[in-house]
């Protein structure tokens, strides 16, 4: 899917391609999107950045307008003791901001690759402790959120028909999020999935189905040998970083050797995080983790994956 794609389903006109040196700087489908399209809020839920001038000639100057929020990501995280997997501009190779959602989270580009065509987008929610890694460039992940929106809800308003419409049903949705996570009795699961919905972009939670399900193809089984609180994470969320821990997606949780015993999940600082697999039942396994080099494993056997990933985001990472 590409800017064309979004433009057409918005029912705009797109214009011809100008002969410029447009994707030099960052990905030409973006400027090209940019382009085509008023200022807005797509889907109720995804606002662009939108450079003085196109094409983008300094990625400094693109990044000036956020390059505040990003000095609040990073004091933010060093708070928390946490580390990205990847950089943030301006260091080398760092993530750079495209957009923005409108529960106040950040869309970035994992800018890894040389050629910028084949930058992948990041969606950060508010606090920037969930992190979710998708392999999509800016226009199709606002095609998708236009696919996957609910009913009812515009494909696209400018600001001012943004604010006196789809603004208040993103405001009751944070309000019953909230609500939820106040709860003093909350499960778990409950509070992991009630802060990725909160995120607030449609086409997340489908792309993330789509992985469970080509994880159960993959396995040529009915079921997927996994926990189920892990499984319905997992339906919410399409791999990333949770609380500063990479979760991998669905696709990538691996047995560490031939014998099935260490079922590996995700990692925080080349340590392997997964499950200690004792019992043949899934819902009985707890978490572990193996230091660096394989040198030890250690047992936590009084947590689950959404429990223990629960404590981290509350603050809490006295169990390592």
């Amino acid at each position: 899917m590409n800017h064309l794609d979004v433009v057409r389903q918005l029912g705009f006109d797109a214009p011809a391609r100008p002969e410029d040196e447009y994707g030099r700087v960052v990905p030409a489908d973006f400027e090209l999107l940019v382009q085509a399209t008023p200022a807005g809020v797509f889907a109720g839920s995804v606002l662009l950045e939108r450079p003085g001038a196109l094409p983008v000639r300094s990625l400094e100057e693109f990044t000036r307008p956020t390059s505040m929020r990003i000095e609040d990501m990073e004091l933010s995280l060093r708070s928390r003791d946490q580390r990205l997997w990847l950089p943030l501009h301006p260091e080398p190779g760092g993530m750079v901001p495209w957009g923005r959602s409108a529960t106040d989270g950040v869309l970035l580009w994992d800018t890894t690759a040389d050629d910028t065509a084949d930058w992948t987008t990041v969606v950060t929610d508010d606090d920037f402790q969930l992190w979710l890694d998708l392999p999509f460039s800016a226009p199709e992940f606002v095609g998708r959120a236009l696919l996957e929106r609910p009913e009812g809800l515009p494909a696209f308003e400018t600001i001012e028909e943004y604010e006196a419409g789809s603004f208040w049903k993103v405001a009751d949705d944070m309000r019953a999020t909230a609500t939820v996570l106040s709860n003093p009795d909350i499960g778990a699961v409950e509070e992991l999935v009630a802060r990725i919905r909160n995120i607030g972009v449609p086409g997340i939670r489908q792309y993330a189905r789509e992985l469970v399900d080509r994880a159960a193809e993959n396995t040529k089984k009915p079921d997927l040998m996994f926990p189920e609180d892990y499984l319905t994470v997992m339906r919410e969320f399409p791999g990333g970083v949770i609380a500063g821990m990479r979760v991998f997606p669905v696709t990538r949780a691996a047995w560490l050797t031939e014998d099935p015993v260490f079922l590996q999940w995700g990692e925080l600082e080349g340590k392997a995080f997964g499950w200690l697999a004792l019992t043949s039942d899934p819902q009985e396994w707890r978490v572990a983790y193996i230091e660096p080099g394989g040198t030890s494993l250690t047992h936590l056997e009084d947590q689950t994956f959404a429990s223990f990933l629960r404590r981290r985001l509350r603050g809490d990472n006295s169990l390592f």
